[in-house]
């Protein structure tokens, strides 16, 4: 019979005779181990935020930096679709081989814990607000 990795172990001599042996414990050994709790693994879901915008600017080189960075900055991965065309954060080249114009719709997903703001970043950047200041 193998211990699970999962199970917090309230006696410590107990747990050192089981490396001891290889992984392998008696029965009776295994009796005396008193079990504190069941931590079951739990995976974190990321979070993602979908929504439709429309362009202020259009997206040239200098604003596909901008969202690169927003997205680095932030640990998000960004996902622009225009059309039938799809770009993302991890390839600068994809969100300007997009070819956006000012006035055109875009739907963008961000993926992260940090999505509000980069959200709020990406908005901004989009509306016309440069992060660089010239």
């Amino acid at each position: 019979m193998k211990l699970q990795t999962n199970l917090k172990v309230k006696n410590i001599n107990m747990v050192a005779q089981y490396k001891k042996e290889g992984g392998l414990m008696a029965k009776k050994k295994v009796e005396k181990i008193k079990f504190v709790e069941n931590t079951p693994k739990v995976e974190k879901i990321p979070s993602v935020v979908s929504f439709r915008m429309v362009a202020k600017v259009k997206l040239c080189f200098r604003e596909c930096a901008s969202i690169v960075k927003v997205a680095e900055d932030t640990a998000c991965l960004v996902e622009i679709a225009s059309g039938t065309k799809e770009g993302n954060s991890d390839s600068i080249l994809s969100l300007v081989n997009l070819a956006v114009t000012a006035g055109q719709s875009l739907l963008l997903k961000i993926h992260g814990d940090n999505n509000k703001e980069a959200f709020n970043r990406i908005s901004k950047i989009l509306g016309g607000e440069s992060e660089f200041e010239s």
